[in-house]
């Protein structure tokens, strides 16, 4: 018994020591946190006539990832939040009467620059991918629009054992939105994108590597 247990402390303790990110790296990861929703210009969608909010909200998602040198990698990330669409209004403690609930996903697809420190690995980087935004009313003629979208990432992974860890993350988007119905004032117009921004923590699980 006494042997198992020194086997198997041996055993721990080499997973922890060679906890690191390395080239050939596949990683499965799982995750939560927060959406700050941004807002729609006027004019932006045909369901409201004026500026809408969209509300912070819960958001998970999930990524697969591979690092394809020390340095860089690629990821595939999902991300999903039912949240709600509520009215403008600017002072303290202003009340927001909620217009329609809304869901929002994203699939995309991002190259992520790491600096790895044993066991502590920031990285930074960006990509572009779809969104899709479904809107809640009772008008059938509007339908959900899958739109064009980019995204910048920083955060910090943080491996336990070569095999598990954690990650805390921040990302900023943009999603197009086509030219406004109304106002709208070419392609620089800001009315023409929706910006939103998460942060989330989740955990991961590597294979392979070389």
């Amino acid at each position: 018994m006494s042997r198992a247990l020194v086997a198997l402390a041996a055993l721990l303790a080499v997973a922890v020591a060679s906890a690191q990110e390395l080239p050939g790296t596949v990683e499965i990861g799982i995750s939560t946190g927060r959406l700050y929703g941004g807002s729609f210009a006027a004019g932006a969608t045909r369901a409201f006539a004026g500026r809408t909010e969209v509300d912070d909200q819960i958001l998970k998602g999930a990524w697969l990832g591979a690092q394809l040198g020390r340095r860089l990698g690629l990821e595939l990330a999902l991300r999903r939040s039912s949240t709600v669409l509520v009215e403008s209004n600017a002072g303290i403690f202003a009340s927001q009467r909620r217009l329609a609930g809304f869901d929002l996903a994203t699939l995309e697809a991002l190259a992520l620059w790491s600096y790895p420190h044993g066991h502590f690995v920031p990285y930074f980087g960006g990509g572009v991918g779809i969104a899709n935004l479904d809107i809640d009313v009772p008008d059938p003629s509007l339908r959900d629009d899958d739109r064009f979208c980019l995204s910048a990432a920083v955060g910090a992974r943080f491996f336990a054992t070569r095999w598990v860890g954690a990650r805390f993350d921040v990302r900023a988007r943009g999603v197009y939105l086509g030219s406004r119905w109304s106002g709208d004032e070419g392609w620089r117009d800001h009315g023409r994108w929706l910006w939103n921004g998460e942060t989330q923590i989740g955990v991961f699980f590597a294979f392979g590597g070389r």
